[in-house]
């Protein structure tokens, strides 16, 4: 299969219809793709009705796609999602594709390479990210460059930037970064809230202030949405910045990089406050 061009349309299979899942099919749809999903909640197809193909298990899924799309919560939900006999890699041809957007350890996306490449499919880790040019997202790929040039125009079609990061792997390296910082500027905001506070300002008053200002920054909108200091954000903000800031530090911990660095003291601290 050739590069997707940015005009070509192409089956493409998804699953994984959160949030962010449920976003990059929109676009895609938008972009004049043909989609197949599959998903274990009746409930989570509903939006896409009657602009879909829907496929009874993720083996069906692979077997209808060129590209198959896997945004699902971690490790172990993208191992049942790929894998065995009714998984993705069961019903996908040769030289078919698979991306995963979902947040998950570069060693894990390297393994599942591995085995993709075993059954002739091309594998890129291609994390996403809200970025500033909504309602595109940022997409930060990891693999090698002739398969991530072929994954580009569907890429393409939900992303903006899409940006290219290195070796299997590596989009997962950005996204962890990126993760842990957003984790540690949302520590270090609520810090200066508090010392805003301790001099005699409102702390809501000040935040809104903030938010607008030249230190204003992602922190703002997750800070925003807590009804008080003391209330915990809604969602799963906070199992996300668990997990996410626990996969960098295992990374960096197996890196033999030191854990006193002081993004981690205020990523920690962030993942309190989105508790």
């Amino acid at each position: 299969m050739a590069r997707m061009g940015q005009t070509e349309k192409v089956d493409i299979g998804f699953i994984g219809l959160g949030s962010m899942g449920s976003r990059i099919v929109t676009l895609l749809l938008d972009a004049g793709h043909h989609l197949t999903l599959w998903a274990r909640r009746p409930a989570s197809l509903e939006p896409f009705a009657g602009r879909v193909d829907v496929a009874t298990s993720p083996a069906g899924v692979g077997e209808a796609s060129e590209l198959v799309g896997i945004c699902v919560w971690d490790e172990s939900g993208v191992d049942e999602i790929l894998l065995g006999d009714s998984g993705v890699l069961a019903g996908m041809q040769p030289g078919g594709l698979v991306a995963i957007h979902s947040t998950i350890s570069p060693a894990a996306c390297r393994r599942l390479h591995a085995v993709a490449a075993d059954r002739g499919v091309g594998l890129v880790d291609a994390a996403v990210s809200v970025g500033s040019r909504l309602p595109k997202l940022l997409v930060l790929v990891g693999g090698e460059p002739d398969v991530a040039d072929r994954c580009r125009g569907a890429f393409d079609s939900f992303g903006d930037p899409v940006a290219y990061l290195g070796p299997v792997g590596s989009g997962q390296i950005a996204k962890l970064v990126n993760n842990t910082l957003l984790a540690g500027t949302v520590g270090l905001a609520d810090d200066a809230i508090a010392l805003g506070h301790d001099l005699g300002l409102d702390e809501s008053a000040l935040a809104e202030a903030l938010a607008v200002g030249s230190s204003g920054g992602t922190w703002s909108g997750l800070l925003a949405r807590r009804g008080s200091a003391t209330d915990a954000l809604p969602g799963r903000t906070n199992e996300w910045a668990s997990k996410d800031v626990g996969l960098t530090q295992k990374l960096a911990a197996e890196a033999g990089i030191a854990p006193t660095r002081e993004v981690f003291r205020l990523a920690a601290r962030g993942v309190d406050v989105l508790g």
